[in-house]
């Protein structure tokens, strides 16, 4: 007796669920260091508000008076905030009240 021969029908299917499941895999990545990249960037204009924050109140601790500019500030501190980066608004009202802080991202308009 010969024995039968089949044909292999689905041949195709496990190279297209391999595919599938790369293109799946590749996905959840981009995503993924999409979502790592907006929260290392909100993380950053976070710190640097803070940075400027805590160099004027450890200016007034030392002083007894806040710097009258963020300039001041900066070379009174030594602060360091990326400029191309971030926009710093420094407003003092008083020279004893806590200046109003505050940190932007800059964006280039396409």
């Amino acid at each position: 007796m010969r024995g039968r021969r089949y044909k292999r029908r689905g041949a195709w299917v496990p190279a297209v669920l391999g595919l599938a499941l790369f293109a799946a895999v590749a996905a959840w990545t981009v995503l993924g260091v999409g979502e790592a990249a907006k929260t290392s960037d909100r993380e950053g204009l976070r710190m640097a508000e803070r940075a400027v924050r805590e160099a004027a109140v450890s200016c007034y601790a030392l002083e007894g008076a806040y710097p009258a500019t963020y300039e001041d500030l900066k070379a009174r501190s030594g602060i360091a905030v990326d400029e191309e980066k971030y926009a710093v608004f420094y407003e003092i009202f008083a020279s004893n009240i806590m200046p109003e802080i505050t940190v932007v991202e800059r964006r280039v308009l396409p």
